[in-house]
């Protein structure tokens, strides 16, 4: 009876880590597409927000600060 139950919870713990690693799959896929709108939006607002783009500002922003 006990070696039953164990077997049914062992199951069950995979199903829901199969779950959530799909669930974590498609949040991932979703955020990629949240992110690139974003970077979409704040460009057409007029910023720059491109990994090529290594402005000085946080060097000077740092200085400020010392």
């Amino acid at each position: 009876m006990l070696e039953k139950e164990l077997k049914e919870l062992i199951r069950a713990m995979k199903m829901l880590i199969e779950a959530k690693t799909a669930n974590l799959a498609v949040e991932t896929e979703m955020d990629k597409m949240r992110l690139k709108d974003f970077l979409k939006h704040v460009e057409s607002q007029g910023l720059n927000m491109s990994n090529d783009d290594h402005s000085s500002w946080p060097d000077d922003f740092e200085e400020d600060w010392e």
